[in-house]
């Protein structure tokens, strides 16, 4: 809450998140990597999920006919940007507070 250089995930009304993956998108997508490696640098088992868009994986479309019609900047955005922070059951509360401490660091430097 309350970082200016980075979106946190929301729920559009009348709908729940499952939470598999916890995903901080930077909105700059240059700093990603950056941030990325201000968490690991601290301990914190932060992840890339998904970072190559789908219309750029080996393989795709995986056999079948597909056209792309139109630009695929938000695929390419969000796979550029986003961050999975930790997230499991065994997941501690001072665990979580680390994180958030940490993001608001690196936040605090970047906005």
């Amino acid at each position: 809450k309350d970082c200016r250089s980075i979106v946190l995930p929301h729920n559009a009304p009348g709908y729940r998140h499952v939470y598999h993956l916890y995903v901080i998108e930077t909105k700059n997508p240059s700093l990603r990597d950056d941030l990325l490696n201000f968490l690991i640098k601290r301990g914190i088992d932060a992840k890339t999920h998904y970072s190559i868009a789908i219309h750029k994986q080996e393989g795709f479309p995986w056999g079948k006919p597909f056209r792309i019609a139109g630009s695929l900047a938000n695929a390419e955005k969000n796979a550029a940007s986003c961050v999975s922070l930790p997230m499991f059951p065994e997941l501690t509360a001072e665990e979580v507070d680390e994180t958030i401490a940490a993001v608001k660091e690196w936040d605090a430097k970047h906005s």
